[in-house]
């Protein structure tokens, strides 16, 4: 009878496995706090710095081209030279029946004069450039400020470059024809599409928190424990 008993209790015996140790709760041991900082966003210093030295770069280029319109602006007579050189490349596209004379462009460098579209996008590219440096110098710096400066310089050129380009389009669409009026349909999209991504990069460090955390230190971002005992 032993031996049956012992056979009968051997699979209990072997279904409790001894691991050698045990491990106990107390539900009155205290939970482990976790630290208020261990998940808290990070400010990016390189982006903000980034991002005013492209900005540095693009309002060059608004310079120039703001220089230029300027000058477009004050010349009443273009000089038949330079003219000829405008017109040989477009010109020589074509077969002939669309050839512009200087005469045909002296009319349209008059008729965008007098329509205001290249001292609108001059000068208002000229303003836009400098609040751009202003404003990229101040973020190569890590001045909050600076970025609202930057997109302020380029919401104004977005503004005035596109006017300015659609004043100087209609002119071209009145006494311009063939590749030469398809040049300036196309400056006007490309002016609208540069300052479009001006803005965009202007209000990045506004827009992304690391940035902005590194440009207003003061606005720190903490994890909150909610949790109850």
């Amino acid at each position: 009878m032993t031996d049956s008993a012992e056979k009968k209790t051997s699979p209990k015996a072997s279904d409790e496995v001894d691991l050698g140790f045990s491990m106990r709760m107390d539900e009155n041991q205290p939970k482990a706090d976790i630290p208020s900082d261990l998940f808290a966003v990070r400010p990016d210093t390189k982006g903000p710095k980034s991002v005013g030295v492209l900005l540095l770069f693009g309002a060059l280029f608004l310079f120039f081209q703001a220089y230029g319109d300027i000058g477009l602006h004050n010349a009443t007579d273009l000089n038949a030279e330079e003219v000829g050189l405008i017109l040989e490349v477009p010109n020589s596209q074509g077969d002939g029946s669309d050839d512009i004379s200087t005469e045909q462009y002296q009319t349209f460098h008059d008729a965008a004069r007098d329509s205001g579209g290249y001292a609108l996008r001059g000068y208002g590219l000229l303003i836009a450039s400098l609040l751009i440096i202003v404003g990229g110098c101040m973020l190569f710096f890590l001045n909050g400020f600076g970025a609202k400066i930057a997109l302020s310089g380029a919401s104004i050129g977005l503004v005035t470059g596109i006017a300015g380009s659609l004043m100087v389009k209609g002119a071209a669409d009145i006494h311009l024809q063939g590749v030469l009026l398809l040049t300036y349909e196309i400056t006007a999209y490309f002016c609208g599409v540069c300052m479009v991504m001006c803005v965009g990069m202007a209000a990045l460090p506004l827009i992304n928190t690391r940035a902005r955390l590194a440009l207003y230190p003061e606005q720190k971002v903490r994890l909150v424990n909610d949790a109850k005992e």
